[in-house]
């Protein structure tokens, strides 16, 4: 439709210019002696019109020979630009793929164009810091840092880097000169947790994670891993004293301190220093708040309770939860402690055939020995030794992960 338009408005101006030059009987007289030039209005129109797009065309054509270099210049940073672009996707790609030479080496191709150099830099840089080729990543970072608007980048990369190489010192400097500038960074306050770990600076790693709790700035089970972690280092720094333990002992929110590896360590502590009532205390907490049969082996180990409410204890968790190989052995060895050898006996063999454990090999040699009988004695401990060697020898992903070390910071 606007097609048809057009057509007949341009239609209608072509017939109106055409009456008019047919009406037109003007003429135009150009005189240079001795010569004289008559000319129709209408071809003077004509001829002027032709001059004027001539002119214009020659303009035209000087304008882009003028402009010839530049644009060759313009085309040339056009094409280095999508050429160190290219080379960063391929860093980038190789990064994340793990391929961290080839991420160096396209990284290092990008530094042609000033506005990629700088963000091509810090993926050198974390390319070579994943192949341990410090010396590099310095220079990367350093060819990063004239790019103001990369200097958070760069202070985060680098102190994230800086804490996995646990110069943790470095990266606390780096994450209070970015908490300086007044922003919040949810990640810096990450890398600055792990690093407090990894200095045992315990109080200010549980402030980090209530902070990061408060802004939901960690997964709830790592949360809950953290701030045991934490906990435990302040038990076992304050291990030596039982009133310094007592007190960081009270300090921990309940909640935490129903968690089995948290109340393990407590109380393993308070055994440590004599106190079996509060150990017991810490680990019936625990018990009740969730059945976790590996603390049973430290409740036998609460040295000075009354050995007929452990037994009675013990007996109503059993009956509670199943005459389990452990809450067998744990009656066995309060009954050992207490002297009582023909309950010991009973409680622990019978452990042994409901699951035959090196703890429990164990136990019954230190029976056998103490009633005096050597050679079983003997027998049990090399029973012991093993199923010890052999548990040692599982693949450590196959162990229980209450048996592992707790994870590398």
């Amino acid at each position: 439709m606007k097609t048809l338009l057009w057509g007949l408005w341009l239609a209608l101006v072509a017939a109106a210019i055409a009456v008019l030059l047919q009406n037109n009987q003007g003429t135009v007289v150009a005189i240079a002696p001795p010569w004289r030039v008559d000319f129709s209005l209408n071809f003077f129109i004509l001829i002027a019109m032709l001059s004027a797009w001539l002119c214009f065309r020659v303009g035209r054509v000087y304008q882009r020979l003028r402009d010839f270099p530049e644009r060759v210049r313009a085309y040339r940073e056009r094409r280095s630009e999508l050429g160190a672009l290219r080379s960063l996707r391929e860093s980038l790609k190789a990064l994340f793929e793990g391929r961290f030479a080839r991420a160096e080496r396209a990284a290092q191709r990008a530094q042609s164009v000033p506005p990629v150099a700088a963000l091509a830099a810090l993926v050198g840089a974390r390319a070579a810091h994943r192949m341990q080729e410090y010396e590099r990543r310095e220079q990367w970072l350093e060819r990063a840092e004239p790019d103001a608007e990369l200097a958070t980048a760069r202070l985060v990369l680098s102190a994230e880097m800086w804490s996995e190489q646990r110069d943790s010192a470095r990266a606390l400097r780096i994450v209070e000169q970015l908490h300086e500038s007044g922003a919040r960074h949810i990640h810096a306050m990450r890398i600055a947790l792990v690093a407090h770990l990894q200095s045992n600076h315990w109080e200010e790693a549980i402030r980090i994670v209530r902070v990061l709790d408060k802004h939901r700035g960690l997964p709830a089970p790592a949360s809950l891993a953290y701030r045991v972690l934490a906990y435990r280092g302040q038990l076992r720094e304050n291990a030596a004293d039982a009133a310094s333990l007592a007190r960081v002992w009270n300090a921990v929110p309940a909640a935490d301190r129903a968690t089995p590896e948290l109340a393990l360590e407590a109380a393993a502590c308070f055994n440590r220093l004599g106190r079996g009532n509060d150990a017991a205390s810490v680990l019936e907490h625990a018990l009740k708040a969730q059945w976790t049969e590996r603390l049973l082996d430290e409740y036998a180990r609460c040295a000075g309770i009354n050995v007929s409410a452990a037994i009675a204890q013990v007996e109503a968790w059993m009956q509670e939860h199943g005459r389990s190989a452990a809450a067998l052995r744990c009656l066995g060895r309060i009954c050992l402690r207490a002297r009582l050898w023909g309950k010991a006996r009973n409680y622990l063999e019978e452990s042994q055939r409901t699951q035959a454990d090196a703890d429990t090999a164990l136990a019954l040699g230190e029976l056998a020995k103490a009633m005096g009988d050597d050679a079983a004695a003997a027998q049990c401990f090399r029973d012991a030794a093993r199923g010890l060697a052999e548990r040692s020898a599982q693949p450590a992903l196959a162990r229980p992960r209450w048996f592992r070390r707790e994870p590398s910071l």
